[in-house]
């Protein structure tokens, strides 16, 4: 079957100088308060592949029972270092994984995925975990840039081996030789010396080229001296701000703070800025990008200014770039990939995604205690005299000339003034909410009973629900923002399933398991199917010790036409 032709010349005539390098990061001695051990499927891919990864948390102490951090920050990045692709993982009992897609127009060279926790970013790109992988794009001739420069700030890049009296665990095939579509099974154990010496163990198949036999190292640094503040996310997503004067940038203390998540995972919560102006949200695990709506409670006679914080680092800095090669193994490993693509697009795939499923949400404070709807009633001209006239819990009362709104509850509700939303957005101004036509609202909920939510107490909850969505039309207040956070990764990691005899099998990553049980003595077995392309193949245990010691431990075996 004659494939790509042209379009693939690029993999037969690169033979740009320099060494292929692959291997372990490391630095000088150091201390941070958290570390990252960083292991991926391959450390060869065609871009729009995906890149799957495990990672394993540790204190700077080796302990991992009192972990400070629950999301860990993924990106692709250049070494000079631009951000191609980034997500955040929720990180549970230390470990976590997924994976993370090479954008498809993204041209031929050495890129890194990095990993750090928000803890981490007080120490600076130093201390993140980083994993050196070549992309090929068949596609395009052109080549990422290199500066020729290894003497960067984390070091060198070298191939380490470890000795096999270290290896924690021993594998092997249960043959040498297979035939496309033939039974594999690998087995594992763990030498009685060894037993529960491990921590994290995650397994590996692919083209034997595609796999670097080195070990993944967090670097570390003493902690920095840097301004910025970065609160350590012990529970979840964060998102961290600043109120300042609008023209001063001076910082403005003890002020509310309204969140609003807009659309499906609607939620709302408040928080007052610290003694700096800083406020901090601990946000729902939610998934994929939802926009938010930030504003200040108004303050007579100021104009304010909201800040957020960038979520992912973006800290300048500069990794080793290397001259791109591929040996001439490597090269033909790439055209077999790089083919097993562009048959995949020619065939109906047939996968499973892997994804987090998404739940049914309601509104935040659940259950109202009344619904009004409007529609029910004969029209009136203001949204004051549906308040007034008919029998709500809400009415509307003047103070010193500003309307401001009461809800009757079985308690006195007084003490507090209600939470006021738009469509789930907090309103502190009643008189734009006031000036909007009746005939834009669908209904208004009630809550007639003190509300917390966020450290924050109010006298009951005002709901008022457009028809469209549209927030009625309303002005929202001119000090608010609207950010579109990205949440946690979908996550749709693509598992190719058992292919039929007409379908071709175009796996690049055979078997991939981020998180595998360690054997103990006992042995285990993995057992699936060989694939088409003949050629040899690696089969990599990659881990960490319960010590804070990484290790790799490799088998190889051969698929013959």
């Amino acid at each position: 079957m004659k494939i790509f032709k042209q379009q693939f010349f690029l993999l037969l005539l690169i033979a740009i100088a320099g060494p292929a390098i692959a291997g372990r990061i490391f630095s000088k001695p150091g201390t941070t308060e958290e570390k990252v051990f960083l292991f991926t499927d391959r450390s060869i891919y065609i871009a729009g592949e995906q890149i799957h990864f495990s990672g394993t948390l540790f204190n700077a102490d080796g302990t991992y029972d009192s972990l400070l951090s629950r999301i860990l920050y993924c990106e692709i990045v250049t070494p000079e270092g631009n951000s191609i692709a980034s997500k955040k993982y929720r990180i549970n009992h230390a470990l976590t994984d997924g994976c993370i897609t090479i954008p498809e127009d993204q041209i031929t060279g050495i890129y890194y995925l990095r990993a750090y926790t928000r803890q981490m970013r007080k120490s600076g790109p130093l201390s993140y975990a980083y994993k050196q992988f070549k992309v090929i794009n068949p596609y395009r001739n052109d080549v990422l840039a290199s500066d020729n420069n290894h003497n960067s700030p984390i070091g060198e890049i070298a191939q380490i081996q470890e000795p096999e009296l270290n290896k924690p665990l021993s594998v092997f095939t249960d043959k040498a030789v297979y035939s496309p579509r033939d039974t594999i099974e690998i087995s594992y154990q763990q030498p009685n010396s060894k037993a529960n010496a491990i921590r994290s163990l995650c397994l590996s198949v692919a083209p034997a080229n595609s796999l670097s036999s080195a070990l993944p190292q967090p670097l570390t640094k003493e902690p920095g001296t840097a301004d910025a503040i970065y609160y350590p996310e012990t529970r979840g997503l964060s998102l961290v701000g600043k109120l300042t004067e609008a023209s001063s940038l001076t910082p403005i203390p003890d002020k509310k703070i309204n969140l609003s998540i807009i659309g499906e995972g609607r939620d709302f919560m408040a928080a007052r800025t610290d003694s700096l102006g800083r406020f901090f949200f601990a946000l729902p695990d939610y998934v994929g990008s939802r926009d938010i709506f930030l504003c200040a409670e108004k303050i007579p006679a100021m104009a304010v200014k909201i800040w957020v914080d960038n979520d992912f680092c973006s800290a300048p800095f500069h990794l080793p770039s290397p001259p791109f090669s591929l040996t001439e193994p490597e090269r033909l490993t790439a055209l077999n990939m790089a083919q097993n693509i562009q048959i995949e697009s020619h065939f109906k795939s047939i996968v499973i995604e892997n994804t987090i499923p998404q739940k049914e949400v309601n509104s935040f404070y659940g259950k109202p205690t009344t619904i009004l709807y409007l529609d029910k009633y004969i029209q009136l001209p203001t949204l004051e005299e549906y308040f007034n006239e008919l029998p709500s819990q809400v009415k509307v009362r003047k103070r010193k000339g500003e309307s401001y709104f009461v809800i009757q509850g079985s308690t006195d509700l007084s003490f507090y003034d209600p939470l006021v939303l738009v469509d789930w957005v907090a309103v502190d101004e009643p008189s734009k909410i006031l000036a909007v036509s009746p005939q834009n609202i669908s209904h208004i909920e009630v809550v007639n009973e003190d509300y917390v939510k966020g450290g924050q107490t109010y006298g009951g909850i005002i709901s008022i629900i457009s028809k469209k969505g549209n927030f009625a039309g309303i002005d929202l207040p001119a000090t608010g923002i609207f950010v579109n956070y990205r949440f946690l990764a979908e996550n749709k990691c693509v598992e190719k399933a058992a292919y039929t005899a007409l379908q071709p099998d175009t796996r690049n990553t055979i078997l991939w398991k981020p998180d595998v049980r360690a054997p103990g003595n006992k042995i285990e077995k993995f057992v699936f199917i060989a694939p088409d392309t003949p050629g040899k193949y690696k089969v990599v245990f990659e881990g960490v010790s319960k010590e804070g010691e990484t290790f790799s431990v490799s088998s190889e075996f051969e698929v013959n036409n």
